[in-house]
């Protein structure tokens, strides 16, 4: 436990201070995070880092790294449509490549590298504290609800530890820390944020349940083990991964 705190707050702190300065670095750590999530997945997946579906999507992940980080930010449907084009391709005229595997390599271009693109997305944002408010604030409000009032399972199958009451804890922390939030920034368009906060915690248990079912099916513990005591980069930022995307098209479309 002692080293599952200390390596949540070494962690914590390191993401808060490179999401305060932004810039540049900020873009390279979710990059580098970017990277790090696609070799553990494929590790999953195919059971090696730098298989041929790794290395397609860490291209992907390049090009849309040197996309935000240069001028050519208009490029990334043009990237997210070659990406997609070579993977139907490749399937199509490789008979090695079968149809499970192009999917796994697509889920892994979506789930990881495209999600995970949102954060670089809100560099330098005031909103994106927001997903770390959502994701960690549902994960820990669930857990402690959980913990106290737990007596329904959420998804045994899945999750055998959640429960309905810790899911609603969660949602309700979550949602009353993102109105704090909001009201500090004098934000108060109330229908919508509820509306918003709700849903986005969702998604961010979504996420985890997501993460669950797929280290359940593939029968692993953990994606990884670069974090002490947490497991690896996907078992940290798997809620992060569905809640960056809701925060960026609610504050882009409703705000």
């Amino acid at each position: 436990m002692g080293r599952r705190v200390l390596t949540g707050f070494a962690g914590g702190a390191f993401i808060a201070a490179v999401t305060f300065f932004g810039g540049r670095i900020y873009d390279f750590v979710y990059f580098g995070i970017t990277c790090i999530a696609i070799y553990e997945l494929s590790k999953v997946f195919f059971d090696n880092g730098f298989s041929y579906g790794a290395i397609l999507n860490y291209i992907f992940a390049i090009a849309l790294f040197i996309e935000k980080a240069t001028e050519y930010q208009h490029f990334f449907d043009f990237f997210l449509f070659l990406y997609i084009s070579i993977n139907f391709l490749i399937f199509v005229f490789n008979k090695d490549i079968n149809f499970i595997t192009v999917t796994k390599i697509i889920i892994i271009g979506v789930y990881v590298v495209f999600f995970m693109y949102h954060m670089m997305l809100m560099n330098n944002s005031k909103f994106v504290w927001l997903v770390y408010i959502i994701a960690f604030g549902s994960d820990t409000f669930a857990y402690f609800s959980g913990k106290l009032f737990g007596k329904h399972k959420l998804y045994p199958k899945v999750s055998p530890n959640k429960t309905i009451e810790g899911a609603i804890g969660g949602v309700i922390g979550s949602t009353i820390l993102s109105l704090i939030y909001f009201n500090y920034l004098s934000i108060n368009k109330y229908f919508y944020i509820i509306i918003f906060s709700v849903s986005a915690s969702v998604f961010s248990m979504v996420g985890d349940l997501m993460a669950s079912k797929i280290k359940r099916e593939y029968g692993v513990k953990d994606f990884g083990n670069l974090l002490p005591g947490h497991g690896g980069i996907m078992d940290r930022f798997d809620s992060v991964l569905f809640v960056a995307p809701t925060v960026y098209y609610f504050i882009q479309h409703f705000l």
